[in-house]
């Protein structure tokens, strides 16, 4: 058994794979995941903190640029490049492979990775959902901080709905946008939608997408096994 860890700036995700790459099981991580019987671990942390693993009896693999991965790196600083940006592309790559590809995560963050004739390419990082309506209540006096919930109708006509609709929008509509952009430029790409907000995408998105909510999971367990594990 396989576990992959992927400890993120909200939350902690894990899942279990057999050696054959079945998944077995996934979820949030509260406390860590049990490990007997478990041949390693692939992890993926975005975090500043460093878990102790000292006391596992089965190695860890932490997915990075060090370590070989199923694609050529062509970005500048690939030493910053975030573990779960990395494990998402690898996972799109095993799943979609010789394709070109256009990875989209909507989680805290909302990251773009492409991928072109095998070779990561770079990508782009704006804020996420979540962060958007704290962002309009940190920056102002006034304004209130939301939780999200679904809001259809193109204007509001009180502040909260009027916040509802603009955030929602703008992120419906840079998504789309952007992934327009890149389809003018490769029409072949193939769209994978992940991330805590993809299924809040995937319902307005008119474009052909894949949605795959454990991307980065089986990005890490495949990076595991071609690292020999």
């Amino acid at each position: 058994m396989y576990l992959t860890l992927d400890i993120g700036n909200t939350k902690t995700k894990f899942a279990r794979f057999s050696e054959e790459g079945t998944l077995l099981e996934s979820g949030f991580a509260d406390i860590f995941p049990e490990t007997t019987g478990c041949k390693a671990v692939g992890l993926a942390n975005v975090t500043n903190t460093n878990p102790d693993f000292s006391s596992l009896n089965c190695p860890v693999m932490s997915i990075g640029h060090k370590v070989k991965l199923p694609f050529a790196l062509a970005y500048q600083t690939p030493e910053t490049l975030g573990a779960d940006r990395l494990a998402g592309v690898a996972g799109a790559a095993f799943l979609f492979p010789e394709t070109d590809l256009l990875v989209v995560d909507a989680g805290t963050c909302l990251k773009f990775e492409l991928l072109k004739n095998n070779t990561y390419l770079g990508g782009s990082i704006s804020p996420g959902l979540k962060m958007r309506y704290r962002a309009l209540n940190t920056f102002t006096q006034r304004l209130p901080e939301l939780e999200h919930r679904n809001f259809e109708d193109l204007l509001g006509d009180t502040t909260e709905t009027a916040i509802l609709s603009g955030v929602q929008a703008g992120f419906i509509q840079e998504v789309t946008g952007r992934i327009t952009s890149f389809l003018q430029e490769t029409s072949s790409l193939c769209v994978v939608l992940t991330g805590g907000n993809a299924p809040f995408l995937a319902e307005r998105l008119k474009t052909k997408i894949f949605a795959e909510p454990l991307l980065v999971h089986y990005g890490l367990y495949h990076t595991l096994r071609l690292n020999g594990y």
